[in-house]
């Protein structure tokens, strides 16, 4: 079953709904909710000096990310494959479904960090979203 997927996966569908993820969370935690969530994890606004000594140190967090994303990707077009979902509505349901089972160990964490719920809500958020939406571009793109 494995072997059968891998070699007849849609492998431009995984890669666009890995993007589409990655800059759903360049959306998300910039012009959405960088405020609040910097905020709600007590980061100071880093000075112009401290901007750019942080630029050398994120490229190395944005490709690992985008590579977890990429991941996330293969298993739900395995999923998808795996259940013959071919619809928007089944692939909604399955990118719920995951992300929500997905969230529940990151609140626990949260909740242990004594994170205030409203960071619960923007970081879980963005993985109900951005995986829901990987599951639709997966599920519909034949």
């Amino acid at each position: 079953m494995l072997n059968q997927f891998l070699t007849h996966a849609n492998w431009l569908a995984i890669v666009v709904a890995a993007i589409a993820y990655f800059a759903l969370g360049a959306l998300w935690f910039s012009a959405l909710f960088r405020k609040q969530w910097m905020a709600l994890n007590n980061i100071p606004e880093p000075t112009p000096e401290k901007q750019e000594q942080m630029k050398s140190m994120m490229m190395p967090l944005f490709v690992k990310t985008f590579l977890m994303g990429a991941v996330v990707a293969l298993v739900l077009a395995f999923l998808v494959n795996a259940l013959s979902i071919r619809h928007c509505v089944p692939g909604i349901k399955l990118g719920l479904l995951l992300s929500a089972v997905g969230c529940i160990p990151l609140v626990m964490a949260d909740m242990y960090l004594m994170k205030p719920t409203k960071l619960w809500f923007i970081d879980a958020g963005y993985h109900i979203v951005g995986i829901t939406l990987m599951s639709i571009i997966i599920s519909v793109w034949h």
